[in-house]
């Protein structure tokens, strides 16, 4: 086999290669355009990283260059593939009400592996998301179903960025588990007392979502705690009402550790994925490496 082929030997997505291996996956949040930020979880190990670009203003130009501070000649030449690593994923400006189909589309685009959907509550937004995700697929593919609407262009900087080919990444660029081939995740985050009350519907009824995020943040302040309510056993309750509707699916459920005590109680809870909080602390992450 030419040595060039070992880079197809393994997934694109390294949060897919590990949920699909039962391992526990870690990332963080930096805010678009912090490029030493990025540079610095990309040397740190995380598996992933949230380019925070829904309260750091639209800015596709600033989107792409972040996305670039992610690469790592090093780590390539390292590893022989092509796993992106940290895998970029992007939490997109419009929450999943306003349904701003294009914006998903041009974050797509620029070569995010994934979105991360804020305030995802319905099964109406939810599906959006996923048709906005998706290319209309090729006839006779086995997961025709939701057909996307994602727009076509064969010059997409997205395909430069992966370092595939044009029909390769029309090819791996769709949902998992949807499509079991594809190398893009699309993250709902459940953040308010109706997605709450929703999430089992919309894990149900919408086939395309790839893991969820109970976020506290948010919905702390919708249950009228106040933003630093996290801790308040209301909003434990709802995170693990959101977990367990996880659970009974087989989807991977993601929340915020900021601590080692925390990351080993949401291990023990059932979470899958684990988004580390502290700004450039990589105790828990080393912890998690470490076990």
């Amino acid at each position: 086999m030419a040595d060039w082929m070992c880079v197809y030997m393994t997934r694109l997505n390294k949060i897919i290669d590990l949920l699909e291996n039962e391992k526990p996956v870690i990332g963080t949040f930096v805010n678009n355009g912090n490029m030493d930020d990025l540079a610095f979880v990309t040397d740190a190990g995380y598996d992933f990283v949230i380019v925070e670009n829904e309260h750091q203003g639209l800015d596709f130009p600033m989107l792409r260059l972040s996305l670039q501070s992610l690469l790592s000649r090093k780590k390539i030449v390292q590893s022989g593939t092509l796993q992106a690593d940290p895998t970029p994923l992007v939490r997109v400006t419009p929450n999943s009400r306003e349904q701003n189909q294009w914006m998903l589309k041009q974050t797509l685009d620029a070569g995010a592996y994934g979105l991360v959907l804020p305030v995802t509550e319905s099964v109406e937004a939810a599906q959006a998301a996923v048709v906005a995700c998706r290319y209309p697929q090729r006839q006779g593919d086995p997961q025709p179903n939701p057909k996307g609407e994602r727009g076509w262009h064969p010059q997409d900087i997205a395909v430069r960025y992966w370092g595939v080919g044009v029909d390769e990444y029309y090819e791996k660029s769709d949902l998992w588990p949807l499509d079991p081939s594809g190398e893009m995740i699309l993250m709902a985050l459940v953040e308010t007392v109706q997605g709450v009350a929703n999430i089992g519907d919309i894990l149900d009824q919408v086939k395309g979502i790839g893991a969820v995020f109970a976020g506290p943040g948010d919905l702390s302040i919708d249950m009228g705690l106040g933003g630093d309510a996290s801790g308040h056993p209301k909003v434990q309750e709802a995170l693990l009402k959101v977990l367990g509707e996880c659970k009974k699916r087989g989807i991977a459920c993601a929340t915020g550790v900021a601590s080692e005590t925390d990351l080993d109680q949401r291990s023990e809870q059932g979470f899958r994925i684990f988004i580390d909080l502290p700004e450039k602390s990589t105790a828990t992450l080393q912890y998690l490496k470490s076990k």
